[in-house]
């Protein structure tokens, strides 16, 4: 039979959808790295481990990502340091990954190394500046007296408000779990802080 006889072969729509469909998870998790201020191909290289049967080498995963060997090869390193990609198990003399699927506890990790240490950061300078105020911040004349208070009272508020959220950050870390009521309270707080300042104005009283 002359080639241009053969049958064509019928198309694999099963094939085709699954395709797309890793593309378009890998896609997104590349957006969500990237308003984290990950790199994209970070959330791009898990998100086609992750949907992997079986674990890949750098040159499939090259092919799949439409990645450079470059970036295939930093970007692996990144991600095993972060614990969120291993090194996997495959008859031949090539490296194969594979994804960590312990979703929380890759969330853990990085509210753990990261997030907690921004907000920690955070805790120690509000703490610095009330230090400033109580100090050299006072001043001497009863306008100077007034304007530090209220300074001192809006500091004070936000570092109610990242101490919760530290302690939220803390627990999620080290738990994976969350409870929201310590925030709620400091929110809640400012309401009636808000609430009392306009009962105040409208009686005459000074806020």
């Amino acid at each position: 039979m002359h080639a241009a006889n053969r049958p064509t072969p019928a198309p694999d729509h099963a094939q085709d959808a699954r395709v797309r469909a890793v593309t378009l998870v890998a896609d997104t998790m590349a957006e969500l790295m990237r308003f984290w201020n990950f790199k994209p191909s970070m959330g791009r290289i898990w998100a086609v481990l992750y949907l992997s049967r079986d674990p890949l080498d750098a040159e499939q995963i090259e092919q799949l990502c439409g990645l450079s060997a470059g970036q295939v090869s930093t970007t692996l390193t990144e991600l095993q340091q972060w614990g969120v990609v291993r090194q996997g198990s495959r008859a031949g003399k090539r490296r194969v990954y594979e994804a960590e699927t312990d979703i929380l506890a890759m969330v853990a990790r990085v509210f753990r190394e990261r997030e907690l240490v921004l907000v920690e950061r955070s805790v120690r300078q509000l703490e610095e500046a009330l230090a400033l105020l109580a100090g050299e911040g006072l001043g001497t004349s009863p306008e100077r007296l007034m304007q530090a208070r209220f300074v001192a009272t809006r500091i004070e508020r936000l570092l109610t408000l990242a101490r919760t959220g530290h302690a939220i950050v803390q627990q999620l870390a080290r738990t994976g779990n969350v409870d929201l009521s310590g925030l709620r309270d400091a929110l809640s707080e400012r309401v009636r802080d808000r609430m009392g300042n306009v009962v105040g104005r409208v009686l005459g009283r000074p806020a």
